[in-house]
């Protein structure tokens, strides 16, 4: 049986546009909590690009994201040995 380690990460949107242009528009969430990037300009989509490749150089796996008032959190897993 697999056995797995889980991670949670927050990302304020501020500190991830590095002085670019992202705005709160980026995410769009729907009444039930359901998140989706809406902004799909290549600022956007570049920015959370390079969040989930840096996660997995490191073998960790996207299991769920969401936005909530500016900030990004991200869970994680990965198998444990």
């Amino acid at each position: 049986m697999r056995k797995w380690e889980y991670q949670i990460t927050r990302y304020q949107l501020k500190s991830l546009a590095k002085g670019g242009e992202l705005s709160r528009e980026a995410f769009y969430c729907d009444d039930k909590g359901k998140c989706f990037i809406h902004d799909t300009s290549e600022a956007a989509t570049d920015i959370i690009r390079e969040v989930f490749n840096e996660e997995g150089k490191s073998g960790w796996e996207l299991a769920q994201f969401g936005y909530h008032r500016g900030e990004l959190l991200c869970v994680w897993k990965r198998t444990v040995d």
